[in-house]
């Protein structure tokens, strides 16, 4: 069982699954919000009931990115700047038999 002080400014949030969904940018007595970047085209607010359980600076959340309402891929490879990824279309994703993030279809 976590606790919601334990839960920082700069730690990963992952989906149930382990995927990398963003690094928290703000934390209030509700919960907390995921920055935008490759996941989130906006910040994303996180209640902390929806949150599984902390492993060091990793937050685990109850559902994998496939229902995460929000969630998108952003354009870009990495040699651009962050601000200048623009958003495709929301896609429902999910995970492989080996783990890997594939698009549902």
């Amino acid at each position: 069982m976590f606790k919601a002080t334990d839960i920082q400014r700069g730690m990963t949030v992952r989906d149930r699954d382990g995927e990398a969904l963003g690094g928290i940018v703000a934390v209030d007595p509700r919960g907390f919000t995921i920055g935008k970047g490759r996941v989130f085209e906006k910040e994303y607010p996180v209640r902390f009931c929806d949150v599984a359980d902390l492993d060091g600076d990793d937050v685990y959340l109850r559902r994998d990115l496939a229902h995460l309402p929000g969630a998108v891929l952003a354009e870009g490879g990495a040699d651009e700047d962050d601000s200048a990824l623009k958003p495709h279309r929301p896609v429902a994703y999910t995970h492989d038999l080996t783990g890997a993030l594939v698009p549902m279809e």
